[in-house]
């Protein structure tokens, strides 16, 4: 029985080297990588349209090489120069301010905040009497006695330089009790006898009441008591064109000492009104941005508008996020400004730290006592160091006045460490900016000036007090020798011993004064904060200065950028080189196990071949001359696989029933 014949099928294989032939053909291809990226740099000199580079690199000799090179570093070191003071310029961040005029533009008319420099009315003498209530004055001399006794002659003199330092109409007022203090100020229908707006609507102008186009509001100050502002309500706003108010001082009549006068207070010692112009519905600045105003005058006040837009860090210290309301007196809240945002800290800082209220600052919180509060001295008969000590013989009331003695040194030993405690917060905000309160990016400011004449003449006054105005405080008593002058004037030949009344007596020049709020025309300065060196403009000066010294330009930036991609392709080469090895090694072990896998089988069909040769030999069976063709085919194989064992061998084509060498393999 004959065996089939053994036919061997191939399978095509990529021809992949030995080891060692793959190493030194990668070692023949792989040029240093530094040789290329040198290669690369000085294509880029010879092609780069930066000034000066190409004749570095095409001098004809070292030397004009050397010189072109220097040049090249002095144009590079002169513009980095330029550069760093630049830049340095653009780090500062100043801003300028160019005025810009809006013809006819609407804006708000401002608030009016009114104070009367003489804090006292004429009948707070008399509510100081029936209290028992020392006056200013005496309470001042009281308390510096008590001190000067208590500290200064016991060689404590700083104590007593921080008692003396509350002696103000400030500290006297902290001492009243709160519905005495109430009592003291003036009253607003007192003292705004006459308060007219006139505004436009289309081309009619219009003259109203106050009342009917706006609100008052009261508040404390510090030196001047009882202060009033005007807010016009919103609406009529942009529309008003003047405001002229009539004011009484209502200033004590034949009075020889000034009850309410500190010698360390120049600004105590004046007659008249202070008028402060601001922003609507803000809270006013009045030791800054006061007006003082002198009593028997007619005061206009031209205001010009000023609109301000500020930047936002780094350039200004604006914030879009200011808050638009803040609350001060715990009444109707104030449009935010930086002011009263610094003033509202101040006292919040005091609160926490101090446990008391400033009565300088705006105060929200009755609840906490005043800092300089010294209740026992204001009290007639207390706290006196003359009328103690004239009691002190007296052995029976040694106890007593003992105990009234440590009462009101307990009280300066409190004031003392509140006024310590004021100076440490105060002494946080001496300057001008509170980094808390910010500066909202739009608001409007206004510019004064005013001019003064004296009013009302004296012919006019008997006149004037026949208006409605004047009708208002003719009932007054000091204003008798007034009523008597008019009642002469009726009288056959009367005006002659009028005339002579009127002559003397000065009781209106002394308490009489207008003041008008007037603006001129609906223009609006714009002043807007601008950079002196923005983004854009430093742009612009770099791409200057690059064309001025190097002649870089766009284009230039270009080949910059084709450069570094070429040297990142050229250092990416030997990552790619290593991942080429990894692969080929690789695929060079697979080729090895299909090397052993077909010498294994090329051994097997050889034994068979072999016992098919010796089997035909025994038998001597002629056979078929297709199976003599298998033979000869068998032994074709035989040599190529000998001659195959010397190369590699192609194993994927399954089309061929024959190993097939590859010509290229060969040795």
């Amino acid at each position: 029985m004959s065996l089939p014949p053994i036919r061997v099928e191939d399978e095509e294989v990529q021809p992949i080297q030995y080891e060692e032939s793959h190493t030194n053909t990668t070692n023949r291809q792989i040029k240093p990588i530094r040789t290329k990226i040198k290669k690369e740099l000085i294509l880029f000199c010879q092609t780069t349209t930066i000034r000066g580079v190409t004749r570095v690199v095409n001098a004809r000799s070292k030397s004009f090489q050397i010189v072109w090179a220097s040049s090249v570093l002095f144009l590079f070191i002169g513009l980095f120069t330029c550069m760093f003071f630049l830049t340095r310029q653009y780090l500062e961040y100043h801003v300028i301010h160019p005025p810009q005029v809006l013809r006819d533009t609407p804006s708000p008319f401002p608030s009016i905040t009114l104070c009367n420099l003489r804090p006292l009315a004429s009948e707070a003498t008399k509510v100081l009497e029936e209290s028992r209530i020392k006056t200013p004055r005496k309470f001042a001399m009281d308390v510096n006695n008590f001190a000067a006794e208590a500290f200064y002659h016991k060689g404590d003199v700083h104590s007593y330089q921080l008692i003396t330092s509350a002696i103000s109409m400030g500290g006297y007022l902290e001492s009243l009790p709160p519905e005495i203090r109430l009592q003291l100020g003036h009253h607003m229908n007192q003292t705004i006898i006459h308060c007219m707006v006139l505004y436009s609507e289309g081309s009619k102008r219009v003259l109203n009441d106050c009342h009917q186009v706006g609100r008052w509001r009261r508040f404390v100050h510090a030196q001047y008591l009882n202060c009033y502002s005007y807010d016009l309500l919103e609406k009529y706003r942009d529309h008003v064109r003047t405001i002229e108010l009539f004011v009484y001082l209502d200033v004590p009549p034949n009075k020889t000492s000034c009850v309410d006068c500190f010698s360390a207070e120049i600004k105590s010692q004046l007659s008249g009104a202070v008028v402060v112009v601001h922003n609507a519905d803000t809270y006013p600045d009045i030791n800054q941005e006061g007006i003082n105003i002198q009593p028997g005058s007619l005061t206009e006040i031209k205001v010009k508008t000023i609109k301000h837009i500020q930047k936002t860090p780094p350039y200004g210290r604006c914030s879009p996020d200011t808050p638009k309301t803040i609350e001060l007196y715990g009444a109707a809240p104030y449009r935010y400004s930086e002011h009263a945002c610094r003033m509202s800290t101040i006292q919040t800082q005091i609160n926490d730290r101090c446990g008391c209220n400033a009565i300088e600052f705006p105060y929200r919180s009755s609840s906490l006592p005043f800092c300089l509060a010294m209740g026992s001295f204001v009290h007639e008969g207390s706290c006196d160091v003359q009328s103690l000590q004239g009691s002190g013989s007296k052995v029976a009331n040694s106890t007593k006045i003992g105990s009234l003695k440590s009462e009101c040194l307990a009280e300066l030993e409190v004031v003392k460490n509140h006024v310590t405690c004021k100076s440490d917060v105060t002494r946080h905000f001496e300057g001008d900016v509170v980094p808390s309160c910010t500066l909202p990016c739009q608001f409007f400011s206004y510019e004064t000036d005013r001019s003064t004449s004296t009013w009302p003449t004296k012919s006019w006054q008997l006149g004037w007090l026949g208006t409605r105005a004047g009708r208002m405080i003719l009932n007054r008593p000091e204003l008798a020798p007034y009523r008597e002058a008019r009642d002469l004037m009726r009288q056959p030949n009367g005006d002659v011993r009028a005339q002579t009344l009127l002559s003397q007596t000065n009781v209106l020049e002394k308490n009489l004064l207008a003041i008008m709020i007037i603006r001129p025309n609906f223009n609006l300065h714009n002043v807007e904060e601008k950079e002196v060196l923005s983004l854009t403009s430093l742009l612009s000066q770099t791409g200057g200065l690059l064309s001025i010294w190097i002649g870089m330009n766009i284009m230039s930036v270009i080949e910059l950028f084709e450069l570094l991609v070429h040297l990142f392709g050229t250092c990416k080469q030997p990552e790619n080189r290593k991942n080429m090895n990894d692969d080929s090694s690789h695929q060079l072990r697979v080729v090895r196990n299909v090397q052993e896998e077909t010498e294994d089988g090329m051994q097997i069909a050889d034994n068979l071949y072999n016992g098919n040769e010796e089997r035909i030999s025994q038998n001597s069976v002629i056979r078929h001359p297709k199976d003599n063709s298998n033979n000869a085919n068998n032994r074709r194989l035989k040599q190529r696989r000998v001659k195959c064992s010397k190369g590699t061998c192609q194993r994927v084509r399954r089309s061929s029933t024959n190993l097939e060498c590859s010509e290229r393999s060969l040795p």
